[in-house]
């Protein structure tokens, strides 16, 4: 007969977490990435879709395809942009919609945070 494991020492590692994202006609549209995406833009003064794509470890590129498939799934961008000159100096911003939709996930990241931190008291792991 094989020998039992020993739990003990793990059962004090288990942990949970709580993802959800946000849902436009059933399609995902903004989980914590993203929610972190619009909030860099929203924050950066200079309007740089660059510098906001920075602070979320993601590249222009990535941030700027985070924008349209928002765009695609809603029908409606979440940005107003300025294009810039060959040097530079075009501008990003959230327009009402993005304010919007990134309002709707903090407002539930924060009742879903309490629920996680309720959970965490009242169900135990041993």
């Amino acid at each position: 007969m094989a020998k039992e494991p020993k739990i003990e020492k793990l059962k004090s590692k288990i942990s949970f977490g709580i993802k959800f994202w946000l849902q436009f006609e059933n399609k995902s549209i903004l989980g914590s990435g993203w929610a972190e995406l619009l909030k860099s833009i929203e924050k950066n003064k200079e309007g740089s879709l660059t510098q906001a794509a920075k602070e979320c470890n993601y590249s222009y590129k990535y941030a700027w395809n985070i924008l349209k498939r928002i765009e695609k799934r809603t029908g409606m961008p979440v940005v107003i942009t300025s294009k810039g000159g060959p040097g530079g100096g075009g501008w990003i911003k959230l327009n009402e919609w993005g304010h919007y939709l990134l309002l709707m996930y903090l407002k539930y990241f924060k009742e879903i945070s309490k629920i996680e931190q309720n959970l965490g008291r009242t169900v135990k792991t041993n």
